[in-house]
Order: structure tokens, then C-alpha cells, then sequence
């Protein structure tokens, strides 16, 4: 690899010389420093990282750690975190599920990271806090004077779901819940049983589920077993409401009429299901706007900014038996 030690000795000069150039640094003309730039093209000179960390000590890069690329509900997130960042000159590094991306933290390859990934685990996130480290987490219950919570609020959504479903006039309350170590999951459980009981008094049959279509299907088999009708389902995220429907259809049982179904999350796809599917909305995009900015003023001022939520409403659709759209 070319470092400015060649440079220097192609332009003739010292290698603070070319330091200074390459840094735009008004201590070289403009002439030497375009001359020196164009050598240093034409060598195809790449500046070394740990370098620049070693002596401006920030790489202005941000980390985001995701669960995993599927389906758009990441796009939205990261695109929201990346374009916050770019307009405050910073870059993104995205990692997903791995000790070897999740070590730039602790090395200070990033100069704060964003969690979004069920499999960073939480003792880690306090090891590197407790490091110094500036981290937003976005998706469990942490406090830490290093670390921001920027989430979704779960529980309001939960209640607005349950709202939903009881102005629907169903008879039978039932809840298919995400994976057991997911915190959105338990955070939107807890809350939906609690407004069922004091908006009812009736119980609500939980489900257990994993947020796939295929968790879906076999919840639908599980509630056409009870014998039930006129039920109102509460999915926890759209995935499972996806294959609610096909798991319902396939059983000769109607959505919109004696299944009433609620998801979480408002997926791309609800409007092509048949009947459009009622979900909790929230701006994805916006969540990772939010978080990119709170981990920059992190970083700015050395502050830790207190929890933020971000709002939810209900889009109301056929799954309801409703003859509303979006």
C-alpha cells in the first residue's frame, strides 16, 4: 500500500508537506497541494483509518445493528439513519448478528453505534457503554448514562389495536405474540391484556408466536380449534397477520366478518390482502431520523437525551369489517 512517505519523494518534499495537503490545510499553497493531490491519485493512495483516528480521534462513521435485511421494514429505518447522518457530514456502517462488526464499537471504528437487533446482547451494549461509548438502542429496556432509548411506543399502539377490535363489537379476544426474548413483543403483550381487562373484563387468549407467516398459520389452526366465532385477533406484528389470513382461508373462516384481525406495523403488503389488513402504523423512516439524531447529540454535547417514543396510530381497514381504506 502506498502511504506519503512515496508521495513525498515523487513531489519532492517533506512528508508533513504532504500531510498538510492532503488535510487542505492552508500551510501548503493551493498549487503545491493540487500537485501533491494529483500524485497521490495517480499512486491510488488511500488514507489509512487508524491513522486518522489516531490523530483527529473521531472517524465521523456511525454503526447501526440490525437483525437482519428482509422485507421493507429496515429499509425505511436505515434509509431515515442514513440520510440524518449524511446531512451532518457523518457515514453509516451497517452490521447484522456478529461479533466482528460489533467489535468497531470497543475499537472506536465508530464513533457511536444504534441498536436495532434482538441478538446484541444487552450485557455487551453495558460493556461498551460503560467504556465510554455512545449508543442509542431502539429496541429494549436499558439505563445507562451512555446509552438512549429512542423506541416505538408499544404500548399505546397495544391499546389502540384492542380499541379497535372491542369498537368492532367481537365476542373473543385473542393475542399471537412475537419470539419470547423480544421486547417489543412483551412490551405490546402486556399492554393489550391490561386494556382488554379494563375495557371488558374478558380475558384474551395468548397465542404464543415467533413473527413469520408460518407462526401465523399455525396460531389460525389453534383458534378454529376453540369452536369460537365473531373473535377478534391481535397480531403483534403483520407478518403473523399474514398468515392468520391464509390459515383462516383455508378453513373456510372469513376475515372481516367472523375474524376480526389487527396487526402491527402496517407491512407494504396489507393493502394487497383481501380484506386490506388493519394495522398499528408508525413512521419507520422517521425512527431512524430520530435515533440518528440523538446519537449524534451524544456525541456533540457529551449528554444523554431522555427516552423518546414514537407515536403510532390505527389505519383502519377491511379486516375490520369496515368499509374504510387508508
Amino acid at each position: 500500500m502506498v502511504g506519503i512517505r512515496e508521495i513525498a519523494e515523487r513531489a519532492g518534499v517533506s512528508i508533513s508537506t504532504v500531510s498538510y495537503a492532503l488535510n487542505d490545510n492552508a500551510k501548503v499553497t493551493s498549487e503545491t497541494r493540487e500537485r501533491i493531490k494529483a500524485i497521490a491519485a495517480e499512486l491510488n493512495y488511500t488514507p489509512s483509518l487508524a491513522g486518522r483516528m489516531l490523530k483527529k480521534q473521531k472517524t465521523n462513521m456511525i454503526g447501526l445493528y440490525v437483525n437482519g435485511f428482509g422485507g421493507d421494514f429496515y429499509s425505511h429505518v436505515i434509509d431515515g439513519v442514513a440520510n440524518t447522518l449524511r446531512a451532518h457530514h457523518y457515514e453509516l456502517i451497517v452490521g447484522s448478528g456478529g461479533s466482528r462488526s460489533r467489535a468497531f464499537v470497543p475499537q472506536r471504528f465508530v464513533d457511536g453505534a444504534i441498536i436495532l437487533d434482538v441478538s446484541f446482547p444487552t450485557d455487551l451494549i453495558r460493556e461498551y457503554a460503560d467504556a465510554g461509548n455512545k449508543l442509542v438502542v431502539m429496541d429494549r429496556d436499558i439505563t445507562h448514562p451512555n446509552v438512549a432509548r429512542v423506541i416505538v411506543n408499544n404500548a399505546a399502539g397495544a391499546r389502540q389495536a384492542i380499541d379497535a377490535l372491542a369498537a368492532a363489537n367481537v365476542d373473543h379476544f385473542v393475542m399471537v405474540t412475537g419470539p419470547s426474548d423480544s421486547w417489543d413483543s412483551q412490551a405490546r403483550a402486556q399492554a393489550a391484556i391490561q386494556e382488554v381487562e379494563k375495557i371488558s373484563g374478558k380475558s384474551i387468549l395468548v397465542i404464543p408466536g415467533d413473527f413469520t407467516i408460518e407462526g401465523g398459520r399455525k396460531a389460525a389452526e389453534v383458534i378454529c380449534n376453540t369452536g369460537d366465532t365473531n373473535i377478534g385477533v391481535f397480531a403483534l406484528n403483520d407478518e403473523l397477520a399474514i398468515g392468520l389470513y391464509d390459515g383462516f382461508n383455508a378453513r373456510g373462516r372469513v376475515v372481516g366478518q367472523d375474524i376480526k384481525i389487527v396487526g402491527f406495523d402496517n407491512d407494504y403488503i396489507d393493502t394487497y390482502l383481501d380484506p386490506k389488513l388493519t394495522s398499528i402504523d408508525y413512521s419507520k423512516h422517521r425512527w431512524g431520523e430520530m435515533a440518528a439524531e440523538t446519537v449524534l447529540k451524544m456525541i456533540e454535547t457529551d449528554e444523554t437525551p431522555a427516552d423518546q417514543f414514537l407515536k403510532t396510530k390505527v389505519l383502519h381497514r377491511g379486516s375490520l369489517g369496515e368499509k374504510l381504506t387508508d
